[in-house]
């Protein structure tokens, strides 16, 4: 089968590969969709987290692997021992790898797993013809929402568990800084939970149109200081809950300085460098830092919303690669034009 198969830096090549074993407890799947995300994105110019010496502390593999953990497709072989499902099912799939023993896993916190790993970073992923993944973490797609649809399910769980961590989030004056596709999760989960008021701000007005749509609000960072614009959005009270969903010092920065004393600031985004951390702000106003890792089951709420119409998944598809054009078309586009995509999706199989 045709897979993206990382090596190295910038080394992702488009391989002939044999398709993967059918395990008892898993299903094989046809894909017909995948996503590239940040994680995808950071690996490329990695490695980050894909071992390359050592192996990886559940799967022990190291590289080279199939990249890719966000995808939908349709299962075409079920494992001896699996039951609920069956050939013909349309499904999306969480990407965790987990160990099932650890104290974690066995209270149902599997995402912070002590040996957690990813498809496509810890294990060969989805960025390819055929993908295996345990039952247990598999979610059936509505008959009203399309395999390319079903795509956004993963990166909006992602928002939707860090607002469930948070869970106080109704009647709240809520900031997301960061409108790219963990920030939209995040302003969708928000604003769908009861904020009664949601900004997100961002670098140039790109996004500004969607989020307005949503009945959000929109501040450029580039031309409007944000402490000053949040002083006066809150009426002087600043942010109940902040999001930070970029991961560099000065959005951290930001995020502490528009809370209000007592605030919940969820810190989402992946730091390429240390942060340093002002601790006297967080103590001396009893400021809550929060962090969330990945989602549990919230792609299934994800897959209702857009059901439900209450997000429209096809306008968050920016652009459509193929294998063949990954490279180029995919990763070097976004390197080049981050801020112009909120998700580039892989079509893996011409549905025409």
């Amino acid at each position: 089968m045709k897979a993206a198969v990382w090596h190295g830096y910038k080394d992702v090549r488009i391989e002939d590969v044999p398709e993967p074993k059918l395990s008892p407890d898993c299903v094989k799947i046809k894909v017909y969709w995948a996503g590239i995300c940040g994680t995808d994105r950071h690996e490329y110019v990695g490695p980050n987290f894909i071992p390359t010496e050592k192996p990886h502390r559940l799967t022990q593999r190291t590289a080279p692997l199939i990249i890719g953990h966000e995808f939908t497709g349709i299962i075409v072989e079920v494992g001896g021992n699996v039951t609920g499902w069956k050939v013909g099912d349309r499904v999306t799939a969480n990407g965790s790898l987990t160990c099932k023993s650890c104290e974690m896993c066995k209270t149902g916190r599997y995402n912070i797993c002590s040996k957690l790993g990813f498809l496509g970073v810890g294990d060969d992923g989805a960025f390819a013809e055929y993908v295996t993944v345990e039952a247990d973490r598999l979610f059936r797609i509505p008959d009203n929402v399309t395999l390319r649809q079903g795509l956004l399910a993963e990166p909006i769980a992602c928002g939707i568990h860090s607002t469930n961590l948070i869970n106080d989030v109704q009647g709240k004056d809520v900031v997301v800084i960061g409108p790219g596709i963990i920030g939209l999760g995040c302003f969708f989960a928000a604003t769908l939970k009861g904020a009664s008021k949601v900004l997100v701000a961002g670098i140039g007005d790109n996004r500004e149109a969607l989020i307005r749509r949503y009945n959000g609000d929109y501040v450029d960072t580039q031309k409007t200081d944000l402490a000053e614009y949040v002083k006066n959005w809150s009426n002087g009270k600043m942010a109940d809950i902040v999001y930070e969903c970029v991961g560099v010092q000065q959005t951290l920065n930001n995020a502490i300085s528009i809370s209000k004393p007592g605030a919940k600031i969820m810190v989402m985004g992946v730091f390429g460098q240390k942060p340093l951390i002002s601790m006297n702000d967080l103590q001396e106003g009893e400021r809550v830092l929060m962090t969330s890792q990945a989602h549990l089951n919230e792609i299934e709420t994800a897959l209702e919303y857009f059901s439900k119409g209450k997000i429209d998944a096809d306008e968050l598809i920016t652009r459509e690669v193929t294998l063949d054009t990954l490279v180029e078309d995919g990763f070097e586009e976004l390197l080049k034009n981050a801020s112009k995509h909120i998700k580039v999706a892989i079509k893996i199989v011409d549905t025409k």
